[in-house]
């Protein structure tokens, strides 16, 4: 696994290294040139110091007196001559035997196979002063005032490398914190990571960690309460069917056992509508939801819903009517929006007494898709109507005695107005009677 730590810190020191070389390598060159430039230029002043004595009066001069010596002390690193017409009148280094290259500027020229600089100065009556250096010399005091200059930095650059290892690791000590942090939480313990002190370059993603752990805190709920309610709520029809198997065990007549399986049946149907409901609940979670959203036309899905419950409503004695225009649209995910329909249409169905009436309509306002669906049975008090979402909540009264359901229909139908950003009104019905849920779409 690639460390970013182990990266930056070796791009760090690379980098150090690199630089190091460079400047190191420049201050050479620029050291050489320099040095170059001053011997050059010592070279020029001690010829023309030498220059201005008078050479035929400073006779000890020619011979090389003490005092001429002591003027050129600290200089030994410079062969200077004296020629007299073409005869060396002094050497300030007899042993070496240069050669006479007469005047001019500071040139470089070859000695017993090795470089010189040399400058040669013309004086009057027929003297000429010379000034030379081996260059290999020249470059052992470069070298070793470039040493004396490169020892520092060698001894710096550990030094520096390692508190750049330091500050790196100081830098990362939020990261390191905010990774232990994480590794804290657990399912049971989903609690937002602390936003305080913390780098601006990472409060992005702590930020959205933080949205990521919100919505996992979510799901689970939801996935705790899913289960829960589910254990809850089918606990009562099988144990509606454990009696009704054991009334059946225990009939004698076959009227009984005709009554038993028929509530037995009654009894397997609700448990089947509960469980089918729970699923459809589960699945239509908005952090469940998969489907993907398309153009849908919304009075297609209501005409196919309209057409499968016709059946239905004519074994109740209701009339079931569709309205609205064919060329509504709303942007949605169509299985979904059908189960909504369905739903609406179906308690509409289950609520409303013989001989009723249902209309379901599709229409437009102040440029909403709205879906409606009416009818004219007992209606809900206004009281009732802001707990008729709430999971497994039913309006117990006796206009609505001997229905059955799960209570959570209308649960699954707010959720997915929900997840579709629709809003729903819940008012009175046709004729001021039973009621009339209307869903608009954005």
């Amino acid at each position: 696994m690639k460390s970013i730590k182990g990266r930056l810190l070796l791009g760090l020191l690379a980098v150090i290294v690199l630089s190091t070389v460079v400047s190191t390598t420049m201050t050479y060159f620029a050291l050489k040139e320099e040095m170059d430039e001053l011997f050059d230029e010592s070279m020029k002043q001690i010829a023309h110091a030498i220059a201005v004595h008078d050479m035929t009066v400073h006779s000890d001069f020619i011979s090389g007196s003490t005092d001429i010596r002591r003027t050129l002390k600290g200089e030994e690193e410079f062969l200077i001559q004296v020629w007299k017409n073409d005869q060396i009148s002094f050497s300030s280094k007899p042993a070496i035997l240069f050669p006479n290259h007469g005047p001019g500027g500071v040139v470089t020229v070859v000695f017993e196979n090795e470089e010189w600089r040399y400058y040669g100065l013309d004086v009057a009556d027929g003297w000429l002063i010379q000034v030379s250096q081996p260059i290999p010399i020249r470059h052992t005091v470069i070298w070793e005032i470039y040493f004396e200059q490169l020892i520092p930095t060698l001894i710096q650059l550990p030094i520096l490398m390692a508190l750049v290892w330091i500050v790196v690791g100081l830098g990362f000590t939020p990261l390191v914190r905010i990774s232990e942090s994480i590794e804290k939480r657990t399912a049971r313990f989903l609690e937002r990571l602390s936003e305080e002190d913390i780098p601006k370059e990472v409060s992005t993603m702590v930020q959205a960690i933080n949205g990521l752990l919100g919505r996992l805190s979510k799901a689970l709920d939801v996935q705790r309460r899913f289960s829960a309610d589910a254990a809850h709520e089918l606990r009562t029809p099988l144990t509606a069917v454990r009696l009704e198997l054991d009334v059946l065990k225990r009939a004698e007549t076959e009227e009984e056992k005709q009554q038993s399986l028929e509530k037995l049946y009654s009894a397997v149907d609700r448990s089947s509508h509960l469980v089918h409901q729970l699923l459809e609940m589960a699945r239509l979670e908005p952090e469940q939801a998969t489907e993907e959203i398309s153009t849908v036309a919304l009075y297609k899905i209501i005409q196919s819903i309209t057409l499968e419950m016709q059946q239905a409503a004519k074994t109740k004695g209701l009339n079931l009517l569709v309205e609205g225009a064919d060329n509504i649209t709303v942007r949605g995910r169509p299985n979904a929006l059908a189960v909504l329909a369905s739903n609406l249409i179906s308690n509409a169905i289950q609520y409303t007494p013989k001989d009723g009436k249902v209309v379901v309509s599709v229409s437009e306002k102040n440029g909403h898709a709205c879906l409606s669906v009416s009818d004219n049975g007992p209606g809900i008090p206004e009281k009732e109507r802001e707990r008729i979402f709430d999971r497994f909540y039913r309006i117990l009264n006796k206009k609505q005695a001997g229905v059955t359901g799960s209570g959570l229909g209308l649960s699954i139908v707010k959720s997915i107005a929900d997840s579709h950003n629709a809003t729903i009104e819940v008012r009175d019905g046709l004729d001021t009677n039973g009621v009339c849920f209307e869903i608009t779409f954005p």
